[in-house]
């Protein structure tokens, strides 16, 4: 993940068009998920409303985008950082790539083991069955991760939400403060040509 794309002079260094469309397409559906969550949180896990459907389906569709942007990411190099960035701060921007993946991979994951938890059903946009989580019948039997797994599952997405935020302000700082290129690096080309 360390390994960096060298660019030509007077070009700022970006992203391939995969990884920027990955990260704008995981970060709507993201979004979504958030104000879908805050708007569920008025209505029991076990209620057979609609909107469970839909946040479990869009879930299930962000996790397995992630884990194709992961893959992408781990066999494509990354963009160069400007040289004159300090050490320090190569080390923050690395380090919340990472957590944010690992919020990307977790949070839908405990999504996942919650409602296996409760042996819900999860039904795609009301298409496909997707399959449930195995467990021991003696988890099954003893009900006490179903009864955890959704205050967890809130809490990750809190905290999620606090690292979104971070990483929103630092891509404004760079942009509107500092004027350098760091986020050039993601955004979608406009016009033709580089």
């Amino acid at each position: 993940m360390s390994e960096q794309v060298e660019i030509g002079a007077g070009q700022p260094a970006r992203y391939d068009a995969v990884t920027i469309f990955l990260h704008w397409v995981i970060a709507l559906l993201v979004l979504f998920m958030i104000g879908l969550g805050l708007y569920m949180d008025h209505i029991p896990v076990n209620d057979p409303v609609p909107l469970h459907q839909l946040h479990k389906s869009v879930g299930i569709v962000t996790m397995l985008l992630i884990v194709v942007r992961v893959i992408w990411r781990l066999t494509h190099k990354a963009p160069s950082l400007p040289k004159d960035m300090l050490p320090a701060q190569r080390m923050a921007i690395g380090g919340m790539e990472g957590i944010l993946y690992l919020f990307q991979i977790f949070l839908p994951a405990t999504g996942w083991l919650m409602v296996s938890s409760m042996a819900m059903p999860i039904v795609l946009f009301g298409l496909v069955s997707w399959p449930l989580i195995p467990l021991p019948q003696s988890v099954m039997d003893s009900g006490t991760l179903a009864e955890v797994m959704p205050d967890i599952h809130n809490w990750l997405a809190w905290v999620f939400g606090g690292f979104i935020a971070l990483h929103v302000l630092a891509a404004l700082y760079h942009r509107f403060i500092k004027k350098d290129q760091i986020v050039d690096r993601i955004l979608p080309r406009h016009g033709a040509g580089r």
